[in-house]
């Protein structure tokens, strides 16, 4: 046997302790629950197990600007936490907030660690594909349970008693979550079409029952940019270009009749999915939707400006937001916007260097002319999007899956970069 078959012979040796823990990573991506004030998954116990192979194996790469970045982030969140903010704003802060916020913090660093290692194995398209079956398996479950109304497992699947939630806390996350997983089936060449549209299909109604006006939103806009994308898409046939010249033309007529018929096809989407009478709005009364049925996000998010106004260029650190919002504007909630709720714990430097470079991530690997992976790192990307449009209505900077996959895309478009080797 000569050396390269050595080398293929032990890189599969090395594969083959990742498969199991790699599987269950994947799949409990979509479960989280809150235990001692803390939400938590059964993923995070797999990702230590992950790590920890990594170090026994010799197989752990560590990137080191994203470690600067880190080192730089958590020093000045902690001293603005512990001595900026009581000493500014007299504000008692709570130790355990504090070492509760930066425990997250170490975690989605691990996370961002795993998905850089899972990308450089070759297992990224493995989780990929586990986490989008099983994300598939929950929408089916949430659909059979809602239009069948089976009560059974109420109180675990659904958020208060009508919205479902599968195995996370929040319908809003989920339904975010749902998207990513559809993501996969959407890219991936090997599924046949009949199944993608099931994917699609399967996605959209468990949207609806998660009642998430989020979640719709942010589906629309993804649906949207795939097809602006497949429009755009060079070296078609004519043939190909005519048929989507006619679907444009009768698009375009269609849309008066669906507008016609909007009101009874929303009674009757109503009638069977009672949750949709929280994304309706989104058709009637648009502004409404944002500030009404539980959403309250306008009053959020000016909270959240006037917070980053008092200290944009250091933050206000972590584990002290709802203290100063609460003693100041009379808020407890958090600013459920990712972009607004960065830019006040890190303050705006560090938030827009973080969001540049993930924009300028999306900009090369969308200009990425390299065949190899390019359809895992589309997903990749898609993802990205996605949590990203979904983070101006929700808070998704402690989203696992956001540091597994911006991980992996780092390693993706950085495979010459430095790195240190444990």
């Amino acid at each position: 046997m000569d050396r390269e078959k050595l080398l293929n012979t032990g890189d599969l040796d090395h594969k083959l302790l990742f498969i199991v823990p790699v599987l269950f990573l994947s799949i409990l991506l979509h479960q989280s629950s809150e235990l001692f004030g803390i939400n938590l998954s059964f993923a995070d116990f797999f990702c230590v197990f992950i790590l920890v192979i990594l170090v026994i194996s010799h197989q752990l790469q560590l990137p080191i600007f994203p470690l600067i970045f880190f080192l730089i982030v958590s020093s000045i969140v902690i001293i603005t936490s512990t001595f900026y903010v009581p000493m500014v704003f007299n504000i008692d802060i709570n130790p355990k907030g504090i070492i509760s916020d930066f425990l997250k913090l170490i975690a989605l660093l691990v996370y961002f660690i795993i998905g850089f290692n899972l990308y450089r194995l070759d297992l990224m398209e493995k989780t990929l594909k586990w986490y989008s079956l099983f994300g598939m398996l929950i929408g089916l479950i949430g659909i059979m349970t809602t239009l069948l109304n089976i009560n059974l497992l109420s109180e675990i699947l659904y958020y208060s008693d009508t919205r479902y939630r599968g195995l996370m806390i929040d319908p809003n996350y989920y339904s975010v979550l749902q998207i990513t997983a559809f993501i996969y089936f959407s890219r991936a060449k090997s599924i046949r079409f009949q199944y993608k549209v099931l994917a699609l299909l399967i996605t959209l109604i468990t949207v609806l029952t998660s009642g998430s006006k989020t979640g719709l939103i942010t589906l629309s806009c993804y649906l949207a940019f795939r097809i602006i994308e497949y429009l755009f898409k060079q070296n078609k046939k004519g043939s190909v270009i005519l048929i989507q010249m006619t679907m444009i033309t009768l698009l375009i007529l269609v849309v008066p009749m669906l507008f016609h018929y909007l009101p009874k096809l929303i009674m009757i989407i109503g009638s069977i999915i009672p949750t949709f009478d929280r994304v309706q709005l989104l058709f009637t009364d648009f502004s409404s939707a944002i500030s009404e049925s539980g959403s309250g996000r306008n009053i959020t998010w000016i909270v959240a400006l006037q917070v980053i106004q008092l200290s944009p260029l250091i933050g206000v650190g972590i584990g002290t937001y709802s203290n100063i919002a609460s003693k100041l504007y009379y808020s407890n909630d958090i600013p459920h916007n990712t972009f607004l709720q960065l830019s006040a714990e890190w303050g705006i430097p560090l938030a827009f260097l973080f969001f540049g470079y993930v924009i300028f991530l999306l900009v090369r690997i969308s200009n990425s002319r390299s065949s190899m992976n390019l359809t895992i790192n589309l997903v990749l990307r898609d993802i990205i999007l996605v949590l990203l449009v979904a983070s101006m209505a929700i808070s998704l900077n402690n989203a696992r899956i956001l540091w597994l996959v911006l991980g992996a895309l780092v390693c993706s478009l950085n495979r010459n970069n430095i790195f240190i080797r444990r």
